[in-house]
C-alpha cells in the first residue's frame, strides 16, 4: 500500500477515534458528575488540542465543530452553546494544528517537539477564547440572541482552570506518545 494512502487512512481512523472520545468523555463526566463539571474540566476540549496537534488543522477543525454539535444530541450542550461551542472548539483545533505546522517550518529541526507541541497547546487555547468571544459578539449584536456577553470568556476561562491544567498536563504527554507509537511502528 501506498505510504500516502497508509497516511490518509492512518488519520482518518485516528480522527474518528477522537472524535468517539470527544463524545464518550464528556458523557461519562455527566452520568457521575454535576453537569457544571464539564465547565470546570473541559472534557470536550482534550481529544481536539490532541487532534489538532497531532493529525494537523484540518482533522482537528472537523473533530472541534462535530464534537459539541454530536455531544449536544445527547443533552449537552445546548443550543445555542452548542453552537459557540463548535466555533471555539474548531478554532482549537485549527490553531493547534496550524501553530503545529507553522513551528515546525520556521523552526525547522533547532526546535523539538515537545515545546511546539507546548506552544500551539497555549495559543490554540488563547485563540480558541478569542473566537467565542467573536461569536458571543455576533449573536448579540448580530442576531440579538440572548447568550452571555463576550466579557464572559474571561470568566469561563477561570472557571475551567481545572481543565486548562489538565489539558497543560495530558495532551502533551498523549502527544509524544502518540507520535512515539508511530514513529516505532513506521520504523
Amino acid at each position: 500500500m501506498k505510504r500516502e494512502k497508509w497516511n490518509s487512512i492512518y488519520r482518518l481512523t485516528v480522527g474518528g477515534l477522537f472524535l468517539a472520545i470527544g463524545i464518550i468523555i464528556p458523557r461519562l463526566f455527566h452520568m457521575f458528575g454535576t453537569p457544571e463539571i464539564g465547565m470546570v474540566l473541559l472534557p470536550m476540549h482534550i481529544s481536539v488540542f490532541i487532534a489538532g496537534i497531532y493529525l494537523g488543522a484540518y482533522y482537528g477543525v472537523i473533530i472541534g465543530f462535530l464534537t459539541p454539535l454530536i455531544n449536544s444530541l445527547f443533552g449537552a450542550p445546548i443550543f445555542p452553546y452548542n453552537l459557540i461551542m463548535a466555533f471555539e472548539l474548531a478554532a482549537y483545533g485549527l490553531f493547534a494544528g496550524l501553530c503545529m505546522y507553522l513551528l515546525q517550518k520556521i523552526f525547522k529541526r533547532k526546535m523539538k517537539r515537545t515545546p511546539r507541541i507546548f506552544i500551539s497547546l497555549i495559543l490554540s487555547m488563547i485563540m480558541g477564547r478569542i473566537v467565542n468571544a467573536l461569536v458571543l459578539f455576533v449573536m448579540v449584536r448580530f442576531f440579538a440572541m440572548k447568550v452571555p456577553a463576550p466579557f464572559t470568556v474571561l470568566g469561563s476561562a477561570i472557571t475551567g482552570i481545572p481543565g486548562l491544567i489538565i489539558q497543560l498536563l495530558l495532551v502533551p504527554g498523549i502527544v509524544i506518545l502518540l507520535y512515539a507509537s508511530q514513529e516505532k511502528y513506521i520504523s
